[in-house]
């Protein structure tokens, strides 16, 4: 008989029943995490690289849409593509059924982070609003078709409603016509036309009519960096015209606008900007697989979109073309094979065109002057040489305006500079890049005329930094001044102190600008002058009396030194608090101020300061010397009587007063009205003689001439002609007529080139880009951009007329992404000395 007996576990049976419980939980375990890291991966996989070209083969769009929603995509600075997807589906006649469901996924994600918290500022805040329009469309498609609950409806109108009303302090918000405001304020237009009734449209539509009357009241904005900026300020525009009904009460003033814009545009399939390289993306097969997100100039991430829209508001063939230009790169010359990905991904792009029986067409026109304010002000913008702009056509911008400003992204001492030379689908020169310019480094003096302080190397030296020893001039050209950050009010904006910016005379709690706009058109060229002020950054500065110069001569701001008024003083300071008085015009000479003799014949007199004594004769402690002369109370014209401030010394100055500019960028000798500061050394100054302007076709050649004068001597000149033939050549010619205070200085033209790919990465400082014989007067490099049609690597041969007197050589240039990127290196080489 067999007994059941209870069997007892010993510790080895137990550990083998522990084992086999634990390699279970451990299989299970795996399992789990095996299930659960597929998911995940499967999230990814579905949340990843939209919009997509399509979204017909997505199995589980449900499921695609759950994914995107929690993968929480981009919603602000720009985020156009979802802006793109939508117009995607409506011009698709909202046949991509799918589409929405992705549409609605993304504006979801929206509603899941909006209005939690601060998150309710962050729609319409600062950058963040760029592209806001567009999203607001999308909930406008969404609620057409029921696929927003009444909750989420209700959601989004507070979003809205509470953005507006913390995003925006009216009177410290910039009121200008730029990217700025206008990429921020477009979405805020759309905003109240779909819900007229806020608590906050009131008072908002007055602003966005405070903001369009900045465009309207001078005709134009002068934003000159095209990428990345042109696109989002066009951008910001259009939806302010839809949402304020512009297009119905100003339609030709915006399309005369817009066409300004075109100009900038040619068949090349290379570009450049003033500032901006913008370089070709050569991935075709992202391209053509995606044509609706094709970005083929990098940083023009908008651009093609916001010319699909002005020509679906036109039903413009220009205007098509120009956003083919900027999505796809623009088809090859006549007679080479368009190739069938392209003509594919056209038709895909512009279908609804294409229905409607709109082709791209090439605008008319070759040679010719560009202006800002075409309908009102017509200044002269840029000049363009060229037969036509046709695929692969020589194509060659000036940028002519004199009146630009360091904090619109170019350096605002730039004028006359060749930002642009393309042949065949080869780039030959292009400016170098967003703030570099600002910054009064190397590339101001790019692609110009340079004239330089003989005791520097030229270029590359910089005269403020010039020791005590050498003789040297501060020359501040005074209309640069008038639209800067330190500008003198004028009939329209008034510096506000308080807040260190620019207030609308006539509506001075609503908005401010950085500079004064007036400057920009001409309107405030008189200009008071109070007073003159310097410190010392050395320990001894001689100095001659300080002057104004220009067509009507000089006029010194005091007659002599035995007639030196007692406004003129030097003082000691400490921070912002005088010390003592030094000395005062008409006391006795003393120790630290007396008159020596200058470098001159034996009359040469001149005044000499000294900031220490014996015992301490560097100055070290943190006071010093600081010259002022107050009471000049002198009124003139800057453009027709006086075009600069003209001051000789020996030793090194400084305003005292830090940097300005853009980051700080400048430094000035001097300053003026107790707070005016602007370029004193180095400084071209040009005015454009507008009547000197020719932009013509003989055939296919091409020609343009400009003059400046007050080109960096007060009554100096450049003339630059320029002849452009059919076959590429660019023929420049510059000639330089110095006033008596220029001479001895050197001058000449300066081409930025690109490296070889073999200049190596160090800080060797005898390395130059491209091989150099001094005594040799041609140069070769590569270009520095190819279209996507041209197979063929281009270079660039450029040769010097030789002469008596003429040295040839070249210089390592400062770089910026621009130039680095195309080299495939984050790389920055040091200046080297070779002449």
């Amino acid at each position: 008989m067999i007994q059941n007996k209870p069997q007892g576990i010993t510790a080895r049976s137990f550990r083998a029943v522990s084992g086999a419980i634990s390699m279970v939980l451990i299989s299970l375990f795996f399992l789990f995490s095996f299930n659960e890291s597929r998911g995940e991966s499967e999230r990814e996989s579905l949340a990843k690289d939209h919009p997509r070209p399509s979204y017909d083969d997505v199995k589980d769009i449900e499921a695609m849409a759950r994914a995107l929603r929690e993968s929480k995509p981009a919603i602000q600075r720009g985020a156009w593509e979802w802006d793109r997807l939508l117009s995607r589906y409506l011009d698709g006649g909202r046949k991509e059924k799918n589409v929405i469901v992705i549409l609605q996924a993304y504006f979801r994600s929206i509603l899941d982070r909006e209005g939690k918290g601060d998150r309710y500022k962050s729609f319409f805040y600062g950058h963040g609003a760029w592209g806001s329009g567009g999203r607001l469309r999308i909930y406008q498609e969404l609620v057409r078709q029921k696929m927003l609950t009444a909750e989420e409806q209700a959601l989004f109108r507070e979003i809205i409603s509470e953005s507006l009303k913390s995003s925006f302090d009216y009177s410290m918000s910039e009121r200008s016509a730029n990217n700025r405001p206008y990429g921020v304020n477009g979405g805020t237009a759309i905003a109240l036309q779909m819900f007229p009734d806020l608590p906050q449209a009131k008072s908002h539509r007055r602003w966005l009519d405070a903001q369009w009357l900045e465009l309207a009241e001078y005709g134009d904005t002068t934003e000159t960096n095209y990428y990345p900026y042109g696109p989002i300020y066009l951008d910001g525009l259009l939806d302010m015209a839809e949402g304020m009904g512009k297009f119905e009460t100003e339609r030709q003033f915006l399309h005369a606008h817009v066409s300004r814009y075109l100009d900038y545009v040619h068949g090349g399939g290379v570009r450049g900007n003033p500032n901006s390289g913008s370089l070709v993306d050569l991935d075709r097969t992202r391209a053509y697989a995606g044509p609706w997100n094709s970005e083929y100039y990098k940083g023009a991430r908008n651009d093609a979109h916001v010319w699909y829209r002005l020509a679906k508001e036109y039903r413009s063939p220009e205007f098509l073309w120009a956003s083919e230009q900027a999505s796809l790169g623009g088809r090859p010359p006549e007679g080479r094979e368009v190739p069938a990905g392209y003509q594919a991904a056209l038709k895909r792009r512009y279908q609804w065109f294409l229905d409607q029986g709109i082709e791209p067409s090439v605008p008319a026109g070759g040679a010719k002057i560009g202006y800002y304010s075409p309908q009102k002000h017509k200044v002269p913008e840029r000049l363009y040489l060229c037969p036509n702009r046709k695929s692969g056509k020589p194509f060659a911008s000036f940028y002519l305006y004199d009146r630009n400003n360091n904090y619109m992204h170019y350096n605002d001492d730039v004028m006359g500079q060749i930002y642009e030379y393309c042949v065949d689908g080869a780039k030959f020169l292009h400016t170098s890049g967003k703030y570099n310019s600002n910054a009064m480094k190397l590339p101001a003096s790019y692609d110009a005329f340079w004239v330089q302080h003989p005791s520097l190397e030229f270029v590359t030296g910089r005269v403020g930094a010039i020791p005590y020893g050498t003789w040297k001039a501060a020359s501040m050209p005074l209309p640069g001044l008038l639209n800067s950050r330190r500008a003198p009010s004028s009939e329209r904006w008034k510096y506000n102190a308080e807040i260190d910016l620019f207030r609308r005379k006539d509506d001075p709690d609503f908005g401010y600008a950085h500079g004064n706009m007036d400057g920009y058109w001409y309107l405030n060229n008189e200009f008071h002058l109070k007073s003159f002020e310097f410190e010392l950054a050395e320990s001894v500065v001689e100095m001659r009396i300080p002057r104004l110069s220009g067509p009507k001569g000089d006029r010194l701001l005091f007659d002599g030194w035995d007639k030196i008024p007692s406004e003129f003083k030097v003082l000691e300071k400490k921070g912002e608090e005088v010390t003592r008085l030094i000395w005062k015009g008409n006391d006795p000479w003393n120790e630290y101020v007396t008159l020596a003799q200058g470098p001159k014949e034996e009359s040469d007199r001149v005044l000499r300061i000294w900031q220490g004594t014996e015992e301490n004769p560097e100055k070290a402690d943190d006071t010093r010397f600081v010259v002022q002369l107050d009471e000049i109370d002198f009124t003139f014209d800057t453009s027709k009587c006086y075009t600069r401030l003209h001051f000789e010394h020996n030793g090194r100055i400084r305003s005292g007063r830090g940097g300005f500019g853009t980051r700080g960028a400048h430094e000035a000798g001097f300053s003026l009205n107790g707070r005016m500061e602007y370029l004193t050394y180095d400084a071209r100054g040009g005015i454009l003689e507008r009547d000197s302007l020719r932009a013509e076709n003989r055939g296919e050649d091409s020609y343009g001439q400009f003059r400046y004068r007050n080109y960096f001597g007060p009554r100096s000149s450049w003339t630059r002609q320029t002849v452009l033939t059919q076959e590429g050549y660019l023929i420049v010619r510059d000639s330089y007529l110095p006033c008596e205070s220029m001479n001895g200085y050197e001058a000449g033209p300066c081409w930025l080139l690109r490296p070889e790919l073999d200049w190596k990465n160090d800080d060797q400082p005898d390395r130059g880009p491209i091989g150099h014989d001094p005594d040799r007067n041609w140069f070769h490099a590569p270009a520095w951009d190819h279209a996507w049609w041209q197979k063929e690597k281009k270079r660039l041969l450029v040769w010097i007329h030789p002469g008596e007197g003429k040295t040839f050589g070249v210089t390592a240039h400062d770089t910026t992404p621009d130039i680095s990127w195309m080299m495939g290196a984050n790389y920055f080489p040091t200046q080297n000395n070779n002449r």
